[in-house]
């Protein structure tokens, strides 16, 4: 068949009878392509059984061991000098095989109570420093806090790697080795729980707002966005009960006044016995009534927001009555922007009832509306709420007054507030706990229902013992770091590297607290280190 017929067949697709398919190699190749795509399928496994040739040749000559720490670190020989094959240095400086020659000192042992080996906080002279340290109070405060926040990983009082000294033959030695060292030093940390959080706004300082009457939507004022005062004129509200509770004002005044003058009237006549007794009764009781008439009209008006002056009210003649009631609550800059044509008596202002910016609004001019109507949201930014989801194990460490920091989602900027509530209720799907903060707003940065992580503060030290990270190094039994001898830069000293058992607090960046173990000052291994766990590691297996 031509390479052309082939092409426009259908290739059918493998079914579970017939098999995977299978590609065929074209068959009109010439011999030498053929030959050459042989060998190329060869490779891989000539390779393969190279690299096992390789591995086996090594192993016959080498009685397939490993590089000792000797040759890792001690580079050439010098001829004539014995060398301890176990510990890679001149067989009269072994300090590991002659004791002697460098004396361990006083042991310890066990602390009990920060849980490392010679501790350096009850037995200073432990550390490797030329000059005597003291230790104040205060570093064992800070120790005592950072044990009893949290659980932190136990060494075993049975480990004995802190006995062992890692020996280099020269200074050059440990350089071919990788070895880079670091001070242990002070610094800042922070220890904190980490827990996913939403921002609210302030339930306290958020207004939702709607006509004290029923009736229609005469003007808006404000809109989405607008900063408003306590007070301000959001809307404008056409309420004929509003214009009712006016009249009747207006009515009970009248009535007041003409009981008024009638008591004043006949009292001097009954006095006299002019009249009968049961006639001023009568007039008084009037009075009294058209007086409980008038609290009631103001009461009405009260209730719908409108407060008056009754008694300025009640010093002006009727026709300045109505005019004084009719834009009653407006204020003035209001009423001068009213058309002249305006005189209804039933517009009601809405106002904000505090200070803030308005978020939502809903009243729309002409609109039918009710008291039931929220027509205008107002939310004071200034503080907002802010929602943490700390995990059941953690909340037991929260408590009220404590720092939270807090960043959004897409914002590089932390906001810090307090701890002010912390609920007694475990969510039943997150099994965490709502934890509540309050954090200033003064930038506007903070929005409603936004994300991001939040921090509670649990402990802060301004002078804590800290290590790069590297220097810490986990052997299966405990922490150890390993600590440069004081006198390892004097000429003629034992390059020795003393390994110490250390006890880290929290991870903060690239830094590690050392709560025990370890003093500002000391040299420590950073870089380099493996060469050093591995010599350990013979040692623990019995290699060394």
């Amino acid at each position: 068949m031509s390479q052309t017929e082939s092409d426009s067949q259908p290739v059918d697709a493998p079914t579970a009878e017939s098999g995977p398919s299978v590609v065929e190699a074209p068959r009109d190749l010439r011999p030498s392509q053929q030959l050459l795509q042989r060998i190329a399928g060869l490779l891989p496994t000539v390779a393969v059984l190279t690299l096992l040739s390789a591995i086996g040749f090594w192993g016959h000559h080498s009685g397939w061991e490993i590089p000792k720490f000797s040759e890792l670190t001690s580079g050439v020989k010098t001829e004539g000098v014995d060398w301890c094959e176990e510990h890679g240095v001149p067989e009269a400086e072994c300090i590991a095989c002659n004791a002697d020659l460098m004396p361990k000192g006083q042991l310890y042992g066990w602390c009990k109570e920060h849980g490392v080996h010679e501790c350096v906080l009850h037995n200073p002279q432990t550390a490797q420093l030329s000059e005597s340290i003291e230790i104040s109070q205060e570093d064992f405060d800070r120790a005592a806090r950072a044990i009893a926040l949290r659980p932190r990983t136990k060494n075993d009082p049975g480990c004995k790697m802190h006995l062992r000294r890692i020996q280099f033959p020269s200074r050059a030695a440990a350089d071919k080795a990788g070895i880079d060292i670091g001070l242990v030093d002070r610094g800042p940390i922070e220890e904190s729980i980490s827990a996913t959080g939403e921002i609210l706004y302030d339930p306290t300082r958020l207004a939702r707002l709607g006509s004290r009457s029923a009736g229609t939507v005469w003007q808006v004022r404000k809109n989405v966005g607008d900063r408003v005062r306590k007070g301000d004129v959001l809307a404008l509200i056409d309420a004929a009960e509003v214009g009712k509770a006016k009249a009747e004002l207006l009515d009970a005044l009248a009535q007041v006044d003409f009981h008024t003058k009638t008591v004043n009237r006949l009292a001097p006549l009954a006095q006299q016995d002019v009249i009968p007794g049961s006639r001023m009764l009568q007039a008084e009781t009037d009075q009294q009534q058209a007086d409980i008439r008038l609290r009631r009209a103001e009461q009405a008006l009260n209730n719908l927001g409108l407060s008056l002056p009754l008694d300025e009210l009640r010093q002006l003649p009727d026709l300045r009555r109505a005019s004084h009631i009719r834009f009653l609550g407006l204020p003035e800059a209001v009423q001068a922007e009213l058309p002249a044509s305006v005189t209804s008596n039933n517009l009601i202002p809405l106002v904000a009832s505090l200070d803030g910016f308005v978020i939502e609004r809903e009243a729309v001019a002409g609109e039918v509306v009710d008291p039931s109507q929220s027509l205008f949201q107002i939310a004071d930014t200034r503080r907002m709420w802010l929602v943490l989801n700390v995990p059941l194990e953690e909340a037991k460490r929260v408590a009220v007054g404590q720092n939270i920091s807090f960043q959004p989602d897409g914002d590089d900027h932390d906001h810090d507030g307090l701890v002010t509530w912390i609920s007694t209720k475990v969510d039943r799907e997150t099994r965490t706990i709502k934890v509540r903060g309050e954090l200033p707003n003064d930038d506007g940065h903070l929005r409603d229902e936004s994300f991001g992580i939040g921090k509670i503060l649990l402990r802060k030290e301004q002078e804590a013992i800290i290590v790069p990270s590297t220097a810490v190094h986990w052997e299966g039994c405990c922490h150890v770091a390993f600590v440069r001898d004081k006198d390892y830069m004097q000429e003629g000293s034992y390059k020795v590297f003393h390994t110490r058992s250390v006890r880290p607090g929290v991870v903060t960046g690239d830094y590690t607290e050392v709560v025990a173990g370890l003093w500002p000052g000391e040299v420590v291994v950073t870089e380099g280190s493996g060469v050093l766990r591995a010599e350990l590691l013979k040692g623990n297996l019995g290699a060394g």
